[in-house]
């Protein structure tokens, strides 16, 4: 890996898998400085494990002009090689701030703080925004993550990579609004389609699970698929006695996703349950384990699914699902289960669910009358 020269011809090698590859940038001291200029990335994407980019696009702002030096000497300055302009480290910082100022949860800032902090400028360094571009820059960042996760150990799903690529194109349109930065380098990125998540958990197994789970995880259970909370923070671990009302038989349900409240209306069996657990209560949250409330429940479910012999990938989340498919199979209202569910349309609750709905077009088609007489 270096740089060379072959009849006067500045000249680029690396090795990849054992392979050599050279690159040719022509003569002269613009030439020179193209090499350099990619020399350096080749460097950088080999130590980070990232496809080589396109030298055309790395190269493309590579200019050299004439400087004069303190002894009067004429040397070469190559401009372009490093643009000037904030970076993606300082831009997300600005962004943080603005979400804290818009009033976003601390959960979500957390969040979008530790993936640019340990995945986005890692990978995308300290190179101006304005300078960046979609196949020099972004292609490569996509491939990056469409790989190996180091926490997991495991592929990251097309989910996870179409969510990274969101939230950074969420960035890049803040500095633009604000005059921090003039371009979004994933301008020209599509998202793909992502299949929807297959739900196989039943009623049947989802008792199994609640036999092998923890008291603690068996209650979140029970209130998740009875009232078809979003798990974790965001509402079920958050609910507290007080958003319970014993006397109407109804629970108010704030979902820091939509940042809206929404009514639900418990089943009677279930609100005696609630009432029991209530008078035993030591937090003030209706989900407590050893009385305080809980941040997570995530691996004591996976614990109880690996006890009770299901092999198939599940969430808590199933469980919300299970709440609306059961409702509609049974015939409730499309209208009434999407209410329930906080969801802002009908539409997007009939697109989610509907095709879990077996029998309902025959059934449709059984209430036409006939023509003839």
């Amino acid at each position: 890996m270096g740089i060379y020269q072959r009849n006067e011809r500045w000249m680029v090698y690396w090795h990849v898998n054992g392979k050599r590859h050279d690159k040719s940038f022509g003569r002269g001291d613009l030439a020179q400085a193209k090499a350099q200029v990619f020399d350096r990335t080749v460097q950088d994407a080999l130590e980070k494990h990232l496809p080589i980019p396109d030298p055309e696009w790395v190269t493309s702002a590579v200019q050299v002009v004439k400087t004069v030096s303190t002894s009067d000497a004429p040397t070469n300055q190559v401009l372009g090689q490093q643009p000037s302009g904030m970076n993606l480290a300082e831009l997300g910082r600005r962004y943080l701030d603005h979400m804290r100022a818009s009033g976003r949860t601390e959960k979500h800032i957390r969040n979008i703080e530790r993936l640019l902090e340990n995945q986005f400028v890692p990978v995308i360094g300290d190179k101006p925004v304005d300078a960046l571009t979609y196949q020099g820059d972004m292609v490569p960042f996509i491939l990056h993550f469409k790989g190996v996760s180091g926490s997991t150990g495991k592929e990251r799903s097309q989910y996870t990579v179409n969510k990274y690529c969101d939230y950074l194109s969420f960035i890049f349109h803040f500095g633009i609004d604000n005059g921090f930065t003039r371009v979004n380098p994933l301008k020209n990125w599509k998202k793909p389609k992502v299949q929807p998540w297959d739900l196989k958990l039943t009623l049947d197994d989802a008792k199994k699970i609640m036999a092998c789970a923890e008291p603690h995880l068996r209650w979140a259970m029970e209130v998740c698929f009875n009232l078809g909370t979003r798990p974790g923070e965001s509402e079920l671990l958050s609910l507290r006695w007080e958003n319970v009302d014993f006397v109407a038989g109804t629970v108010r349900i704030y979902a820091s996703k939509t940042k809206t409240y929404r009514t639900v209306p418990i089943n009677p069996e279930f609100l005696k349950r609630m009432e029991a657990e209530r008078d035993q209560s030591v937090s003030g949250f209706v989900i407590e384990y050893m009385g305080r409330g809980l941040t997570t429940i995530r691996k004591s479910f996976k614990n109880a699914c690996q006890r009770a012999g299901i092999t198939y990938p599940t969430r808590m989340y199933d469980l919300r699902h299970l709440f609306a498919t059961t409702l509609l199979s049974k015939g409730a209202d499309l209208a009434a289960v999407s209410k329930m569910m906080g969801h802002a349309t009908v539409k997007m609750t009939a697109d989610t669910y509907y095709h879990y709905m077996e029998g309902e077009k025959e059934r449709a088609v059984r209430l036409l009358p006939g023509l003839v007489a």
